[in-house]
């Protein structure tokens, strides 16, 4: 089994995904992060191998998540572009990076409008998951799956289409 940090180290951009999704600012992103790594750290030893690693963590940090957005349930407010590290590596021109986080901001909004069980579906859809791995961790059918993402990414592409954008 691996140590703690470097399962946090790789595991990042999924615990990343899943905190901005369910945060409308830089310290509740903070305070959720913080909650997902205990979390984890706790629930390691429990780990028993029965499924990949990364399905687990997705299911732990996601529980953390709903659990944390239904304590902190707060008025949502208009995120602020500054408040949050988007980590661009690439060395793009300036303007296209500036595009692309303007690009990831409105598909987080976006996101953020969605009930829980649909953010958590269309992230796992976003980070590649296939629908057997997506239904393992969401405790649904494969086929409820396949049909349920269907439907928030019209969802989605309607909300999208309202803030002005027909395809990010």
């Amino acid at each position: 089994m691996e140590d703690f940090k470097s399962v946090i180290d790789k595991y990042y951009p999924l615990l990343y995904k899943i905190g901005r999704s369910f945060t409308n600012n830089k310290a509740d992103f903070d305070d959720l992060y913080q909650e997902m790594l205990i979390q984890v750290y706790h629930s390691m030893k429990q780990f028993k191998g029965k499924s990949k690693m990364s399905t687990w963590i997705y299911r732990v940090a996601l529980n953390s998540a709903i659990s944390y957005s239904r304590k902190h349930k707060r008025k949502e407010r208009e995120i602020s572009r500054d408040n949050f590290n988007l980590h661009e590596n690439s060395s793009d021109e300036k303007n296209d990076v500036n595009e692309r986080e303007k690009k990831i901001e409105l598909l987080y909004e976006s996101i953020n409008e969605l009930k829980k069980d649909e953010r958590a579906l269309i992230l796992l859809h976003l980070e590649g998951k296939q629908y057997d791995e997506i239904a393992e961790i969401m405790g649904i059918s494969r086929t409820n799956t396949g049909v349920k993402i269907m439907r928030i990414r019209k969802k989605l592409q309607r909300i999208l289409t309202k803030k002005g954008y027909e395809r990010i």
